[in-house]
């Protein structure tokens, strides 16, 4: 269906020695008609990009690329494995695709039911991207340079932004804690041995994606942090937890598995740190995720290469501070970052132990689609590099509807009331830094 052209299209690139502030950059783009969009920060570098040149989408019933106007669809198959082909048949020399994996596409994969309306993937190959790193920033796009060198010449500041106050209703209280029992029972009953029970808030409004962004990114760090808006689509987040990271054949995960809350008070944080190593639940969740993260490498990794790096380091964030670890391996030859999303998608810490029972049991007891909430959002390159977090932390907004998430891993030891305020805990991210856009 999608045949090679003779002469792909090539990006221009231009290097350019100069300091901008990621978040400046992108106001000032936005300013100059920027659209499908995207901002992904890491430790070493944050990537714009947007203009789509070419989009891959996936409906509950279809692939569909739309590459230069023209638009192309395929039945559902084995769906990543099929983006796989489409991007890789594209007439673009050097790509890179950015976007989203909702954790709905589990679907085909795992006994879950559950989908939004919008595109359970949406990738983009953008007409433009800047890589901004401490050095300078390379500018890499199809089009004239001029805009975007424009845009560097801009010498301005962001608004300052405020938080729009939200009423949180809590009346989900007894409901979650019930579920939480429900899924107990099961594991105590030997069904499964671990699954991550999620909650949703919703409020009605059109976030501003630069605001909330620029607003969180002043009181929280990440391992990631990104915002984008892909047609009715929005989200802001500061990820804790890296699913996948490719370079070459290497490959890491880092499960994050054991919580608790951050505390105002320095002894009473410290306090707080010691528990998550001798709370034997705690320990216990981490521990299960990292052995079947050993498990899941070896399906794709050559055996002797999956080792287990920083074994239970605490990574510590504004709200919550976690137990983590990171696993990583050499892919098998043959295998392909996509051979290795297929299994590690959707993460260990957002599913569960084993990952088919968890998903039935999720499909089971949370009422409505969990979206892009603890799927994926990142990159992927034609030379097989990819950084993908794990969507947490995070807001998201689909139509008129913004959404917040978090949830909690249940293992026999857990108890319903913790759960919850785990779950609080880890939404309390995002509540306090949404920002609307005004209604003038």
């Amino acid at each position: 269906m999608y045949q090679v052209v003779s002469d792909p299209l090539v990006y221009h690139e231009l290097f350019v020695p100069v300091q901008k502030d990621p978040q400046c950059l992108l106001q000032t783009l936005l300013s100059l008609g920027l659209s499908s969009y995207m901002l992904y920060q890491s430790e070493q570098e944050t990537r714009i990009a947007g203009n789509a040149l070419c989009s891959i989408t996936i409906s509950s019933d279809a692939v569909v690329c739309d590459r230069f106007g023209k638009t192309q669809s395929q039945p559902i198959g084995d769906p990543l494995k099929q983006v796989e082909s489409i991007l890789a048949s594209l007439p673009i020399e050097d790509w890179t695709a950015y976007g989203y994996i909702s954790f709905d596409l589990a679907r085909f994969y795992y006994p879950y039911t559950k989908a939004i309306a919008q595109p359970l993937l949406y990738f983009v190959i953008p007409e433009t991207e800047l890589h901004i790193t401490a050095k300078g920033i390379r500018i890499r796009s199809v089009k004239s340079l001029t805009k975007i060198l424009e845009a560097l010449s801009v010498d301005n500041s962001t608004q300052n932004y405020t938080a729009t106050p939200l009423e949180v209703d809590f009346s989900d209280r007894a409901h979650y804690q019930t579920q939480v029992g429900k899924l107990i029972q099961a594991i105590q009953a030997g069904d499964l041995h671990k699954a991550i029970l999620s909650r949703s808030v919703q409020v009605q409004g059109e976030m501003d994606v630069l605001g909330t962004y620029c607003l969180g990114a002043q009181s929280n760090n990440s391992a990631r942090s990104y915002c984008f808006e892909f047609d009715n689509v929005r989200a802001v987040g500061f990820s804790p937890e890296i699913l996948m990271k490719v370079d070459g054949d290497r490959i890491i995960t880092n499960p994050l598995a054991g919580t608790r809350p951050r505390a105002e008070n320095a002894q009473h944080d410290q306090k707080l740190y010691r528990e998550l190593f001798t709370d034997a639940k705690e320990v216990k969740e981490h521990a299960l995720s990292i052995w079947l993260a050993q498990a899941e490498m070896a399906a794709f990794c050559s055996p002797d290469t999956v080792q287990v790096y920083d074994f239970m380091q605490v990574k510590q964030y504004r709200c919550v501070q976690h137990l983590s670890s990171r696993v990583g391996g050499q892919l098998k030859a043959g295998k392909t970052l996509w051979d290795a999303l297929k299994v590690l998608f959707p993460g260990i810490t957002v599913s569960g132990i084993d990952k088919y029972r968890a998903l039935k049991w999720i499909d089971a007891l949370e009422a409505e689609p969990r979206g892009i909430y603890a799927g994926g959002i990142g990159w992927v390159n034609s030379r097989g590099m990819a950084d993908i977090a794990i969507a947490i932390r995070s807001v998201y907004q689909y139509g008129h509807t913004i959404h917040f998430n978090a949830g909690a891993g249940i293992v026999a030891e857990s108890i319903p009331e913790n759960e919850y305020l785990e779950s609080v805990n880890k939404m309390n991210t995002m509540l306090s830094n949404l920002v609307l856009r005004s209604r003038g």
